[in-house]
């Protein structure tokens, strides 16, 4: 909560204070706007004496708002900020139960809008909640029956058949937000009355279709079989592909996910929400398919869910829970200590370290790798200049994925960070991970080229996963190639692989790349890739695990 109820002088919410005071005159609905860089959001006066909040500048909204919202309806809510906040779209647009000052609940509408200034960033969320004293049965876009509706002919269903089998499915159109954002809200809906019509011609006729919330379709299916479901949602897919306007044909695909009673769950609210939740798992498979409901992975899908919240606390505290370990790199010839990978490890909230394959996914796919790698950047940076006092010339390998180099900030936060510590360009290391997944090298080199003419070095890492590992040295101007761990494991045993890593090096060395191999953890392999391959730089638990900087800086002192 905010004492003092006025925005500061150079706020988004003080430029904005006299239209919103003028606004809030006009209505009785409840209006909101969040400045999103200072978490700080502004209410109309109706707002803060309607659910008895502590002021109409409130700092977090959510801590005094989510508890008021009904138990059933919070995780809706939830996915909801939680799509805003990914990015993924821009548009809040649900309905829920929440409690009144009264003490009673009652039904809203919440509609809000992400903004962006000129330059693509957003700065404030603003929008207005309605009360629905009266539930309306239709959907005003494409007049099929709604949320409401189908939660209360569900209930019904199951009521009245409790001994019943069948299915509840949810359809959801794939990156809708973008038809919207390119062409317009008006011919979004026009989009939707039309998906509407032509998918309501493809299901059985005893099969109503329901509009949910957004882009969002729904169905309950009595005596459904997984079969019959996933034909029928080969035709709504093909319903669902073409959306037609008076130029031309826009594509578009459609995610669903459905549950099954009572085998899943044998209530309403338990079937909408795994359905929305097998939803969910189709599209982070790749979207434009149907999933079953799985226990196994909605328990991850909801750890996932969790860990993305606490990992957002921790980047709001300063990245607190995470933390770097260090791996030794070393000079094949002699196994003399040249620098060392940092590589990123986090800290869960009961104290237990975090794979990093569990949270690294996480941090690209929800874009928090951006501040994170910030601080990656900072920390390594600030420790190799450390390490340079008793090593001069000590290296820092640093991973780097695409999603970072697509920030228009990075190139400036590193040249600063470098100037900063004074440290030398040349002695860092950016390591691109994930490299077989590049489809624009002309992007990634043009990225990588400032860093090249700062001085910094650039490696590709896991060289040979993947496909067209060999195309990627011709589309990749890079000094340093890291070999992945799986051709060394049966390095010995396998002629394929000892020839394979023997004449990429060689390869890779006429072309004036350096090798560095990893995943190296004894003796015999070292010496092979030593005496018969000439590799240049060895990495691997034989001459190191990852450690903690206070264990590492002891190979320095």
């Amino acid at each position: 909560m905010i004492t003092k109820q006025e925005p500061r002088m150079d706020s988004v919410l003080h430029r904005i204070r006299l239209y919103f005071d003028t606004l809030q005159k006009t209505t009785e609905n409840f209006l909101f706007v969040t400045d999103l860089r200072d978490s700080i959001t502004m209410l109309s006066e109706n707002f803060m004496e309607s659910f008895a909040l502590s002021g109409t500048l409130l700092r977090d909204m959510d801590r005094q708002w989510l508890p008021l919202i009904h138990s059933d309806d919070r995780e809706n809510y939830q996915r909801s900020i939680a799509a805003l906040a990914d990015g993924s779209t821009l548009e809040h647009d649900i309905q829920y139960r929440v409690r009144y000052n009264s003490g009673d609940y009652g039904w809203v509408n919440c509609h809000g809008m992400i903004g962006k200034d000129a330059d693509g960033n957003p700065v404030i969320f603003a929008g207005v909640i309605t009360k629905l004293d009266r539930r309306v049965m239709a959907d005003n876009v494409t007049g099929l029956r709604n949320r409401y509706a189908f939660d209360q002919e569900l209930r019904r269903s199951l009521q009245e058949n409790p001994e019943g089998k069948g299915a509840v499915v949810v359809v959801g159109l794939d990156n809708f937000h973008i038809i919207n954002e390119t062409y317009g809200h008006h011919f979004g809906d026009a989009a939707l009355r039309q998906i509407a019509k032509n998918v309501a011609n493809v299901l059985p006729p005893d099969i109503h279709l329901y509009k949910l919330d957004g882009d969002l379709f729904g169905m309950f299916w009595p005596d459904a079989m997984p079969e019959e479901i996933e034909i029928i949602f080969s035709s709504v897919q093909l319903a669902m592909r073409e959306i037609r306007n008076a130029e031309d044909t826009i594509y578009c695909t459609a995610s669903a996910g459905a549950a099954f009673y009572p085998t899943d769950g044998e209530d309403a609210i338990t079937l909408m929400k795994y359905a929305e939740a097998a939803m969910e798992m189709a599209r982070r498979l790749g979207k434009d398919r149907i999933c079953f409901f799985s226990k196994e992975s909605y328990d991850r899908w909801r750890y996932d869910v969790s860990m993305q919240g606490l990992m957002q606390n921790s980047i709001a505290r300063g990245c607190e829970d995470f933390f770097l370990y260090f791996q030794p790199q070393v000079d094949a010839k002699d196994g003399r200590l040249l620098g060392a990978e940092a590589l990123l490890r986090w800290q869960d909230s009961d104290g237990s370290i975090v794979a990093p394959m569990q949270f690294i996914p996480l941090l690209e796919k929800t874009r928090m790798i951006i501040p994170v790698g910030h601080w990656i950047i900072e920390q390594a940076v600030k420790t190799c200049k450390k390490w340079q006092k008793y090593m001069p010339g000590f290296q820092m390998s640093i991973n780097i994925s695409l999603y970072q180099l697509e920030e228009h900030m990075l190139y400036p936060f590193v040249e600063d960070c470098l100037a900063r510590y004074d440290v030398d360009p040349k002695t860092i290391i950016f390591e691109l991970t994930e490299s077989q997944s590049v489809s624009d090298w002309e992007f990634v080199n043009e990225a990588f080229k400032h860093f090249h003419e700062l001085g910094i070095q650039i490696a590709m890492d896991d060289f040979g996963t993947g496909y067209s590992s060999l195309g990627l040295l011709k589309n990749f101007s890079c000094n340093i190639i890291k070999i992945d761990r799986v051709f060394v494991e049966d390095i010995l045993s396998s002629e394929f692989n000892r020839n394979l890593v023997k004449y990429t090096i060689k390869l890779c060395h006429s072309i004036g790349m350096v090798v560095c191999i990893e995943g190296v953890e004894e003796e015999e392999p070292y010496i092979f890739l030593r005496d018969e391959c000439n590799a240049d730089i060895i990495q691997g638990f034989y001459f190191g695990r990852p450690e903690p900087e206070e264990e590492f800086i002891k190979r320095l002192i």
